[in-house]
């Protein structure tokens, strides 16, 4: 018998996106039973476009997309959770795929490609290979699809607890390594399903409170040899060099452990001069 599907959609101020973003998820192969949306306080017609949509609408106090996504939960009924971002599509077969393989493994976090849109950049996310992979392998930004990329069962979802509300960054790939390790791994479905809206503006690309959240992450890692924590710290770090001009840049490389043998490690470093050139008046 098919599992009941719930949507999960966080949601703050996205009257531009919310409606595509909905349709893209009604209109699968294999329809949805609900779609939840966690109105996070916004001030446009977000809540209205969405109830309009069909879904189901919590309007929320202020808080973060953990916060919005765990209410949400929480108040679904479905069997297996999707996750979806307000300004995400999905390809109309997602759903079908993911239940598909969830007939071919136990594993309850399945994870799917991501492609970028509205953007100059070719970009995908996520593993290539398919199968089981334990959750070490997700200590590796190319095997992070996007916010909208997965889905897990209801059990295992709070079985970890759900998401992180303390963390506005990482959120999802601590959730995911929570809860792979949790699981014996995770499942690579290795297609792309999902398509991203990469925007520079977005809340994971930001650099505020980023030692903070880190180690607030991991320390919720008690499963994880402390080599394995320092991988993701490194990791963590230099897509924070990414992020930054170079001045601000030269004072986190310590941190990254200068592996120059990387080719990651000279993407970001350019990254970080290219920023500061484009800064110069």
């Amino acid at each position: 018998m098919t599992p009941r599907v719930s949507v999960i959609v966080p949601a703050y101020n996205a009257e531009a996106t919310i409606a595509d973003t909905l349709s893209s998820a009604w209109n699968q192969s294999i329809r949805p039973a609900e779609i939840v949306v966690a109105d996070d306080a916004s001030t446009d017609r977000t809540a209205s476009l969405a109830e309009d949509s069909g879904a189901r609408v919590l309007r929320l106090e202020k808080g973060n997309g953990a916060i919005a996504r765990n209410r949400a939960a929480g108040a679904a009924s479905g069997e297996v959770l999707f996750f979806l971002d307000a300004d995400d599509l999905w390809e109309p077969n997602k759903i079908e795929r993911h239940l598909e393989v969830r007939t071919q493994t136990p594993r309850p976090l399945i994870l799917d490609r991501s492609q970028a849109f509205a953007s100059e950049r070719a970009w995908q996310a996520g593993l290539s290979t398919p199968g089981v992979h334990p959750w070490q392998d997700l200590i590796n930004h190319r095997a992070w699809p996007s916010g909208s990329g997965f889905s897990v069962s209801r059990e295992a979802y709070w079985s970890v607890g759900g998401f992180h509300e303390s963390l506005t960054k990482f959120q999802d790939v601590d959730f995911w390594i929570r809860c792979a390790a949790k699981n014996q791994g995770f499942f690579c479905l290795a297609e792309v399903l999902t398509l991203y809206r990469l925007t520079e503006s977005g809340v994971s690309k930001g650099t505020a409170r980023h030692d903070e959240n880190l180690e607030t992450m991991l320390a919720g890692w008690d499963f994880a040899a402390e080599n394995e924590k320092e991988k993701m710290r490194r990791l963590a770090n230099l897509m924070l060099v990414e992020r930054l001009p170079i001045g601000q840049a030269l004072r986190i490389l310590p941190k990254t452990g200068f592996p120059v043998g990387n080719r990651f490690f000279w993407k970001c470093l350019l990254a970080s001069l290219r920023r500061t050139i484009n800064q110069q008046p």
